[in-house]
């Protein structure tokens, strides 16, 4: 059995004020072409860019499953930590008779669908994005994301015989991230890829790059599109999952072409304004002008009439630049616990807080990133 495995799409994302909607279309399309040699489609989360999307969003989104419908491929899809899982499951019982099997958001157990091919029985599994706060009230002593995804996956039952397949939405402990994916704080929603045992594949999303763990066996396929400049040396893919009698047999990238590449330019006013530099790429231009210049946004606009930022790198720049990121980054590394305890230490003489202290302080980690996630859903 051979799978199509997509995640993070981002429908109906903007980048510097630009729509991307229409390359966005652009590879659904392409992947809909990449789904013509598949027997399913798994969608592992993050289908639209916020909870409550625009409508020109929803119309690609239901484009995209419309089609995939006119080849009868099955399509499993999960929420996203960018979803607001109620809408994603809308109709989802009378899509899943459909053939279109959504996730809901969690009641208190996973759910199963059943696929069958020459070699027997393949079971795929719906596990969206999941916080503590929505697993708390089905089990008790959930207080990390760890907790909360073991719990979760405790109601997976595996018949002998049975292959097993996860769709999933949550950072695994391990993985590079990148800026556009929204993590919570410090990295709190990082869990084992462990919990993930007894699985012949792993789709999973959340992360905008490709990456293999466990051997290969649980993967992101990374998101269809660069969106944002730390992505701009990725390269981006869908992944085609083959399904042997004894398991996972092998994995192929499907790369994407898209309308329009993401980069940066570098070099003076002049050179980077040259005619034969037009290009309609989404540009983020870094000037290295040792003058004063006017209106240098402007005159880019016309070269690059997509472009998406600027700034200065010349000698005056530079030291500052470099010692300003090295500081950002060094702070960036450290979680918002090893904030607290540096911070204690530095207030207590060096002396480190204790477990008690250290349990009052995860706990309301967990409840910042709550409140941020149900203003984030408002």
């Amino acid at each position: 059995m051979r799978f199509l495995h997509l995640s993070d799409l981002h429908i109906g994302r903007r980048l510097s004020g630009i729509s991307l909607l229409d390359d966005q279309r652009a590879v659904l399309r392409q992947a809909v072409e990449m789904a013509a040699e598949c027997d399913a489609v798994l969608l592992a989360g993050d289908l639209y860019d916020k909870p409550q999307p625009p409508a020109e969003a929803i119309r690609a989104v239901s484009d995209f499953l419309e089609a995939l419908r006119r080849q009868e491929k099955p399509v499993f899809a999960v929420s996203g930590n960018h979803d607001a899982p109620e809408q994603v499951a809308y109709c989802r019982e009378l899509l899943g008779r459909c053939g279109v099997f959504l996730s809901p958001a969690f009641d208190g157990k996973l759910h199963g669908h059943t696929l069958r091919d020459s070699c027997g029985e393949v079971r795929v599994w719906l596990m969206p994005f999941l916080r503590p706060s929505a697993v708390r009230p089905y089990f008790e002593n959930v207080r990390t994301f760890e907790d909360a995804v073991r719990a979760a996956l405790s109601t997976v039952v595996r018949e002998p015989g049975m292959r097993q397949v996860l769709v999933a939405h949550q950072f695994v402990t391990g993985a590079a991230t990148c800026d556009s994916e929204a993590l919570s704080l410090g990295g709190a929603d990082q869990v084992s890829a462990s919990l993930f045992e007894g699985f012949d594949y792993v789709a999973l999303g959340h992360l905008h790059s490709p990456q293999r763990l466990c051997g290969g066996r649980v993967r992101y396929c990374g998101s269809p599109l660069k969106y944002s400049l730390s992505e701009e040396r990725q390269r981006k893919a869908a992944l085609l999952v083959d399904l042997g009698p004894e398991g996972l047999r092998g994995v192929e990238e499907r790369s994407f072409t898209p309308p329009h590449d993401l980069r940066t330019v570098r070099g003076t006013l002049q050179g980077l304004t040259a005619p034969e530099r037009y290009s309609e790429d989404y540009v983020y231009a870094e000037l290295t002008d040792e003058e004063a210049l006017a209106d240098p946004i402007g005159a880019l606009r016309i070269t690059y009439p997509n472009l998406i930022g600027m700034r200065v790198r010349n000698s005056r720049t530079n030291d500052g630049l470099a010692q300003a990121d090295a500081e950002v980054e060094a702070a960036e590394r450290r979680t918002p616990l090893e904030h607290f305890t540096a911070f204690y230490e530095a207030q207590n003489n060096g002396v480190p807080p204790d477990e008690r202290r250290l349990a009052v302080m995860r706990q309301v980690i967990e409840e910042a990133e709550a409140m941020r996630h149900a203003a984030h859903q408002a």
